[in-house]
């Protein structure tokens, strides 16, 4: 059997292994959404006022619709996070005069960039990596500390286009939102030297997610509270309530297919084009992939000093589509940094990854002051009372992530490499981690 052949077994072997399961019946992309629903959901009112179980959870409530958006904006940054790079740490380039190869670098190369080095005709690079994402932030929110702020209000039930009347319909409910996400990234790379000029290879993740959501919500009787208190209240017989839930989901990931190829090279430096195809493969109502197919175009350059080798990559994503719950952003990246060879056995590499996600949702909190009618008399005036609370919303916009790598690759013997690294957060856009770690093994042969 060809050495091609057992590679895509190996492939075919570790996606077979690797198929989607799930921790729950309902998946992760519409957790929030649904389990909010189901914990707002009232008590019945006593005799005579209607059923008011739903009227705060209508399909077309903006609170909710802000949620879904919410939702779309985690769900795709989980699943196009960064991937490290599938380059292999030893260079070579074929030297015609002595009839062999010789490494083109001194250094190991970078973790999260590419340099335009190429591995060598015919030479092979294995790897796997794992890394760990414990997600912090959403732009300026904290995630796991309660600053997304939920308002939900009375479902408008006589269709007037106000909430003054009935007078019930003043009362709204607020809610602090409660997140812990964590993601298991396990990729397996491989890369081959087509020729001395071009790499091919792919990018095999097999992903965990775990997701866990808590609500403190409250009823705020504003309209009500004087006069019919007891409309309003959850199951509990109270006007607080506090509900959780949790879901984890494993499976592949979007399988990614690469090619670079070197255009110019010279003694010290040298440019290369490459492609990055993401095939979607990742179950995307588990958060394990986009749903969509995307393509990377990307320049790479690089350049030697000796043991120091600053590289600069800057591309482009394109979305073929988007699907029909999470509208999937075109992607500006740029990548800057530098890998030193401190040693012959140790390269210290560190970059500063930029994604500028073009017009996509971009959330935030903003107070919203509500008016409700204290009078329960619908031929008399209304009597105007307003409250201001942070809410939720979400809006169309560019955003862009700024992330920082600092790592250490160690050579402890033959053609094996050792990495150790850090990613981390720069600024308050996007979806942040303050420490992601990450271990791999790398073989070239």
């Amino acid at each position: 059997m060809s050495l091609f052949r057992r590679l895509g077994l190996c492939l075919a072997v570790i996606t077979l292994f690797a198929a989607r399961g799930s921790g729950q019946a309902f998946n992760l992309r519409d957790l929030l959404t649904e389990f909010l629903r189901q914990g707002i959901t009232l008590a019945p009112p006593a005799a005579p006022f209607p059923s008011h179980e739903a009227h705060f959870i209508a399909a077309d409530s903006p609170q909710f619709l802000a949620v879904q958006q919410f939702s779309g904006a985690l769900a795709n940054q989980l699943s196009s996070f960064p991937i490290a790079s599938s380059a292999g740490g030893f260079t070579y380039r074929f030297d015609p005069a002595l009839g062999v190869f010789t490494r083109s670098a001194d250094s190991f190369g970078p973790v999260y960039a590419e340099r335009a080095d190429t591995i060598g005709k015919g030479k092979f690079n294995l790897g796997i990596n794992h890394s760990h994402f414990t997600f912090d932030h959403i732009g300026d929110l904290s995630l796991q500390d309660g600053a997304v702020r939920l308002v939900f209000t009375h479902q408008d039930i006589n269709h007037d286009q106000s909430n003054l009347e009935p007078f019930f319909e003043g009362d709204i409910i607020t809610a602090q939102l409660f997140l812990k996400i964590k993601t298991d990234i396990t990729a397996f790379v491989l890369s081959y030297g087509v020729s001395d000029r071009l790499d091919v290879g792919a990018a095999v993740p097999l992903v965990h997610v775990d997701l866990e959501a808590q609500t403190a919500a409250t009823i705020q009787r504003i309209a009500t509270s004087a006069t019919a208190p007891d409309i309003h209240r959850f199951v509990n017989g109270g006007s607080t309530e506090t509900f959780r839930q949790s879901g984890s989901a494993s499976g592949v990931g979007d399988v990614i297919l690469r090619g670079k190829y070197q255009f110019l090279r010279g003694e010290r430096a040298g440019l290369a084009i490459a492609e990055d195809l993401r095939l979607p493969t990742g179950e995307e109502r588990d958060l394990l992939g986009t749903g969509t197919t995307q393509a990377k175009t990307f320049l790479i350059g690089s350049l030697h000093v000796g043991s120091f080798s600053p590289h600069v990559n800057a591309g482009y994503t394109w979305t073929s589509k988007t699907s029909d719950q999470t509208n999937i952003p075109d992607e500006i990246s740029y990548t800057a940094g530098f890998d030193w060879a401190v040693s012959p056995r140790m390269t210290v590499a560190a970059d500063v990854i930029g994604r500028d996600f073009v017009h996509t949702q971009v959330v935030r909190v903003v107070n919203t002051t509500f008016e409700a009618n204290t009078n329960t008399n619908p031929t008399a005036p209304p009597t105007i009372v307003t409250a201001t609370f942070p809410r939720l919303v979400a809006e169309r916009g560019d955003s862009n992530s700024l992330l920082g790598s600092i790592g250490v690759k160690i050579n402890p013997f033959g053609n094996f490499l050792l990495t150790v690294n850090r990613l981390f957060s720069l600024n308050r856009e996007g979806l942040q981690d303050n420490f992601a770690p990450l271990v791999a093994v790398d073989y070239s042969f």
